[in-house]
């Protein structure tokens, strides 16, 4: 039995797109949030159980569950909970053993299949390497989690698991929002002369966007399944100082800059030149919501236009220019967008974009607990691909990168072949700023490769005018 908590009105618009994706594919892992961070030291398990469960006290939102009425998810508040907490010991095993079944733990605990309905929104895997050493996987379903939400439970876990180590009472900061205080926000916004600004804007910018076709290895299954894999990636130090220094002098922040590099990227492997990618934005949220857990992110959809004979230099300045006006337009949730647009709708892929970029300006943060060494945290690969292609570059450090990417539509040595392509170009870019595009070595040795597969193997739906336009 479980207790009224709100109504149809009390789900955000971008919880509404991930609850009726649910319905069409039940418990489809894509969406689940899973964050990994190896421990080290003298745990307390009865207090690190208490705090998780201290913080889904504190936080509503992950203890509702989301219940179908005339076809709409209408939340409801758990009346009786905890959090599931998976303790699993490996001690007994040997060193090769522990590591191959902790890897096997940690990815199935990574696509837990959410019951909507039924599940705390929020489950805890402890795997125990040996008497002082600990691998801590949480995982979230995205309806009430995301990357900036990370940070929030991190030092609420801390706090409260260091006061019950310490036989204290914990004294958080009281909440001054919710997380429905924030849906309240949002639907308040969106009404009226603001709510058809947005729809125009996007209507104008987005309409007749070409899908981006990249080369796949294999046909594009009538279905997209999101199965998917991620390849990770460590810049090189050199190359990401360089470039952070290259797009300091040229007065644009690396986000913009790098997004610029993709941009020439995909043109080197496709031929095209007018680009939309998804890319994850935060709203301008009221500063009472800066310390609640919840879905905020909204996705927007950078659509660049150029031309070959642009140099880097002027592609960074009109890549500036369509960052900035869709973050100034980034109010209206995603569905709201692709209403306003209404483009091709196909099973086979996603709407507006395919390929997505993401590039955050800090790493992950640590989770320090008292009297425990930890390791930064890592977002899990769980086996999925909400795209064809994800491409994420941490900026300040270049140590958390990676491609994730369909395995219906690409061989993992495709994607091997892609990060060197990225980071040759890169450096290429940014030594050659002011050579026009198509004249750029890197690009042009990107798409003679991209040519001669193509002799071999169909393009998916490349036409031959866009072959024709690979630079080189």
């Amino acid at each position: 039995m479980v207790g009224r908590f709100g109504d149809a009105t009390a789900v955000s618009l971008n919880q509404r797109r991930l609850w009726y994706l649910d319905q069409l594919f039940p418990g489809n892992p894509a969406y689940d949030v899973p964050y990994l961070a190896h421990l080290a030291g003298d745990l307390d398990l009865a207090a690190l159980k208490r705090a998780f469960n201290a913080v889904v006290e504190r936080h509503k939102v992950l203890r509702t569950v989301y219940i179908s009425r005339r076809g709409l998810p209408i939340p409801v508040l758990l009346p009786r909970w905890s959090v599931p907490f998976n303790h699993v010991d490996l001690r007994q095993l040997t060193l090769a053993d522990r590591e191959m079944e902790s890897q096997r733990l940690i990815f199935e605990a990574g696509r837990y299949r959410f019951n909507l309905a039924r599940d705390v929104k929020l489950r805890v895997l402890l795997v125990q390497l040996s008497n002082n050493e600990f691998f801590l996987l949480h995982t979230s379903h995205h309806m009430v989690f995301e990357g900036g939400s990370l940070g929030v439970l991190y030092r609420e876990l801390a706090l409260f698991y260091d006061a019950f180590t310490s036989g204290h009472d914990p004294v958080p900061p009281p909440l001054r929002s919710e997380f429905g205080d924030f849906i309240a926000w949002q639907n308040q916004r969106l009404q009226g002369t603001h709510l058809n600004e947005l729809m125009d804007y996007w209507k104008q910018q987005l309409s007749g966007a070409p899908f981006v076709h990249l080369p796949l290895d294999r046909p594009r299954p009538a279905i997209q399944s999101m199965a998917g894999r991620r390849h990770n990636i460590v810049l090189p130090v050199d190359l990401v100082n360089a470039a952070n220094d290259f797009f300091n002098t040229a007065r644009t922040s690396s986000f913009r800059g790098l997004c610029a590099a993709f941009n020439v990227f995909l043109y080197c492997h496709t031929g095209i030149t007018d680009i939309s990618m998804g890319s994850p934005v935060s709203p301008r949220c009221p500063p009472d919501l800066q310390d609640v857990i919840g879905f905020f992110v909204n996705t927007v959809v950078l659509r660049t236009r150029f031309s070959p004979e642009m140099t880097f230099r002027q592609l960074m300045t009109e890549v500036a220019s369509v960052v900035r006006a869709a973050v100034e337009h980034s109010d209206l949730p995603f569905d709201k967008m692709v209403e306003a647009v209404r483009p091709p709708r196909e099973s086979s892929r996603g709407p507006l974009f395919q390929v997505n970029f993401r590039a955050p300006k800090e790493p992950y943060p640590t989770l320090q607990l008292q009297g425990i060494t930890a390791g930064r945290a890592v977002y899990v690969d769980n086996g999925t691909s909400k795209f064809d292609l994800a491409f994420e570059v941490e900026s300040s450090e270049g140590k958390a990168c990676y491609f994730e990417y369909a395995i219906d539509l690409f061989e993992q040595s495709t994607i091997e072949q892609m990060a060197a392509d990225f980071q040759a170009l890169l450096r290429g870019l940014i030594a050659q700023p002011d050579t026009p595009l198509k004249n750029l070595p890197e690009a042009k040795k990107i798409s003679e490769s991209v040519r001669n597969a193509a002799a071999t193997a169909p393009l998916d739906g490349m036409h031959q005018s866009n072959r024709d336009r690979l630079p080189g």
